[in-house]
């Protein structure tokens, strides 16, 4: 205000003197020189450069306001004033400080770099108290949006010498206000904490804590809103609209109420499904077998959402890029059912111009370009495309991969843009093992699968327990003489202790591979290993076949399919993989092993519940030799859980250790689901049965159970927890069927983590 009153005071006083100066000079004066007074930053040259006049002009009173004007409006000055010595205008000017340091005090929950980084304010620069206002706005949102809506912010100047100013925010941060209560109006055939569950919103909860939904984010109440609006039509109700949603705060400050006021309307069961096409040759009978709505089932918004999309997939595979497939309804409110009209526009066959690939800045180029199954030139196709994005999320070097089909610069041509959001592909793996037969057991894994962007893999791995010990190198190359060849080094050293006996076995494999049509995999390997048995007062009764020095030197070859939509999680798909190894060509050891492993998915509630088979069964022979123990099966641990890692099988009747065997078989029946658990707590529960064994030794002399090949079964649950610091696994398993010779593991925790 105090600057207001000056500003009108110089304009009057200006006018005085102007209003003079004009009846001595018949209302004009023409300037013959301009002085500047006050100036230390500024330099006279540059405040003239501001002056809508300059010497020679004539001026008039509105010019002089103007003047005035254009002065403050540079920001540059606190006070302006005007004065005339005969034909000579004065200006004298006060400047506006210089911010010499910006600090910000009293913050804890959010620190210094952040709020000064967002402030933006830099010192040198010119202070006004506008600066400071707008300062404390900003500040003040970053608060609210932190939940700390009763958080304080003064601005405040402290004057030093030579016209310069600190510039500190004094901050009280308050306390952390969070949605204390979310309530429904108008909802009758869903409970409100079954809505509840459905908003990205949520209730404060004591075990909630690393989470920022239950912080009132006034953005976020257009996304509730589509999402209740998604529930009910995922069950029926296509009238549903919410009137009207708010958040309030309470009186003292304590918390939030969320309130949606919501209009439900009528069920509505479908009752016919028709498709149009305005494409000749388009089958529509076809088209609608890729339907998944089913006629007399109440209408759920997600089948349809499934049944655009494999339409549209499938006019894909036929050339089509860029085909509008519309729906619409007809409601009949009288029999609260409604008919579903697919219209598929007009459209043309489509090639690929372009492949545009965004946001790797860490990852090459040709690393992605090398999964497409699509190329600049051919016939677009829908299918091929998808499966290339498959493949892209299946390299784990992105959070997330997502495509888009542009227009390309002809009517008939198409652009492919792909975005990427990298993640960390560096891994490290932390587990542990308990029984009450076993001292324990740790396992320390790293690996990075990404090195330098290139797409090569390294990786170092070490497990050891009381009578185990297993290390591990290796390097990955996935485009070998820049061909589709992966190919692969490992060196390795196992030990395996028992009471009196110690096998090591050193050595390195090698491999190369390749992928052919239909995602089949082939790969051939040679692996060269020593194997040493040593043993001192054993009180073993059976003969391992490893004693002394042997070397292996193994030949392998293996088929295999991946069909899961991702092999790091899978919820829906198929795998298989037939592998055979034969020893002998070279070394003193001489078998053919051959194992086969198939794995299948079949998800339900959308891929909310998954349901997983697992199984694997393999042989050895020895080729008219004795199988050693070195180079039998041994199963249990993850292969059965409920047992230890080498639980089933023949064991020594001497020191009760595990012997292995030439034959086994596993299996698993999983269930995976999410269902019934708060989504907050990003927790899956498991049930699964698991069976399997193991049998056969060439020399059953001393051996326990060297034939037996009775299944063993267990009956389990668990969890999986994904947290900020990694994945932890929980499961606790009951041997259903088990030989008195097994060694069982009633519970195993595992910790994973990403850097």
């Amino acid at each position: 205000m105090s600057k207001l009153i000056r500003f009108v005071a110089v304009i009057f006083m200006a006018q005085l003197l102007m209003a003079t100066a004009v009846r001595a000079q018949d209302g004009t004066i023409t300037i013959s020189e301009i002085t500047i007074e006050g100036a230390k930053r500024v330099s006279p040259a540059t405040i003239r450069s501001y002056m809508p006049v300059g010497v020679g002009d004539q001026i008039s009173p509105d010019q002089l306001n103007g003047i005035i004007r254009s002065l403050f409006a540079t920001d540059l000055f606190h006070d302006v004033s005007l004065r005339l010595d005969g034909d000579n205008l004065v200006v004298v000017v006060d400047e506006n400080p210089i911010i010499n340091r910006v600090n910000i005090e009293g913050n804890d929950v959010i620190k210094d770099d952040r709020l000064l980084d967002i402030l933006n304010i830099r010192p040198r620069r010119v202070f006004t108290r506008k600066i400071a206002l707008d300062g404390k706005a900003v500040l003040m949102e970053v608060y609210r949006q932190n939940g700390r809506y009763a958080a304080t912010i003064e601005p405040k100047i402290i004057e030093l010498p030579d016209k310069r100013v600190d510039l500190v925010f004094e901050v009280d941060e308050g306390p952390l206000i969070k949605i204390s209560k979310i309530k429904f109006i108008g909802n009758q055939q869903f409970s409100d904490r079954a809505l509840r569950n459905v908003i990205a919103s949520r209730e404060r909860k004591w075990y909630v804590f690393l989470s920022s939904n239950d912080k009132y984010d006034a953005a976020r109440l257009a996304l509730d809103e589509q999402q209740l609006r998604e529930f009910y039509l995922q069950n029926g109700f296509a009238d549903f609209s919410v009137i009207r949603s708010s958040g309030e705060l309470l009186p003292d400050r304590s918390g939030f109420i969320l309130t949606f006021h919501v209009d439900e309307g009528e069920q509505y069961t479908v009752s016919e499904v028709v498709i149009n096409s305005d494409i000749e040759n388009v089958d529509t009978d076809t088209m609608l077998g890729e339907s998944t709505i089913t006629v007399g089932d109440i209408y759920d918004v997600r089948y349809l959402d499934e049944s655009l999309s494999r339409i549209t997939d499938k006019l894909g595979e036929f050339g089509y890029a860029f085909v509008n497939v519309e729906p619409d309804f007809e409601l009949d409110q009288e029999n609260n059912s409604l008919k579903v009209i697919i219209n598929i526009g007009r459209a043309q066959r489509n090639f690929v111009e372009e492949i545009r690939i965004n946001g790797n800045d860490r990852t090459l180029d040709r690393v992605i370009r090398r999964r497409f199954e699509i190329v600049e030139g051919d016939s677009f196709n829908q299918l091929r495309l998808s499966n290339s994005i498959r493949n892209i999320r299946n390299l784990g070097y992105f959070s997330n991969v997502q495509s888009k089909v542009l227009p390309g610069t002809q009517s008939d041509q198409s652009v492919i843009d792909v975005t990427v959001e990298e993640q960390s592909t560096g891994t490290f793996s932390l587990g542990f093992g308990y029984s009450s037969l076993d001292n324990g057991s740790v396992q320390i894994g790293i690996e990075e699968s990404n090195f330098l962007g290139t797409g090569r893999g390294v990786r170092a791995n070490a497990a050891v327990s009381s009578n185990k010990s297993n290390f591990r190198l290796g390097i990955t190359e996935p485009y070998l003489w820049d061909r589709e060849l992966l190919g692969s080094l490992d060196v390795f050293r196992d030990e395996d202790k028992y009471t009196n006996v110690t096998v090591e076995r050193t050595g390195f494999d090698t491999a190369v591979g390749f992928r052919a049509r239909d995602n089949y995999y082939h790969r051939i390997s040679y692996l060269l290993a020593e194997t040493q048995t040593t043993s001192s007062s054993t009180t073993a009764t059976s003969t391992s076949g490893d004693e002394g020095g042997k070397i292996i030197s193994e030949i392998g070859y293996a088929l295999s399919q991946d069909k899961r939509d991702n092999r790091f999680d899978p919820r829906e798909g198929h795998y298989w993989r037939l592998s055979n190894s034969i020893s002998g060509l070279g070394g003193d050891v001489q078998y053919i092993k051959s194992t086969v492993r198939g794995q299948y998915f079949m998800p339900f509630a959308f891929k909310r519940a998954v349901l997983g088979f697992d199984g694997s069964i393999g042989v050895v022979d020895g080729l008219g030799e004795n199988v050693s123990r070195s180079n039998r099966f041994v199963i249990g641990g993850r292969d059965i859980r409920g047992f230890k890692r080498d639980g089933i099988g023949p064991r020594d009747t001497g020191d009760d250790s595990a012997v292995g065997g030439n034959q086994y078989y596993s299996g698993s029946i999983n269930l995976v689901s999410d269902l019934g658990l708060d989504p907050d707590l990003s927790v899956r529960w498991t049930v699964f049965y698991d069976f399997g064994s193991l049998w056969g030794v060439d020399d059953g002399t001393g051996v326990t159970g060297a034939d037996d090949n009775s299944m063993r079964s267990t009956f389990g649950y668990g969890f999986f927890w994904d947290t900020a610091i990694g994945p932890l696994t929980f499961a606790w398993t009951m041997p259903i069927t088990e030989e008195s010779y097994d060694e069982t593991q009633s519970f195993q925790f595992s910790f994973g983590g990403r850097f």
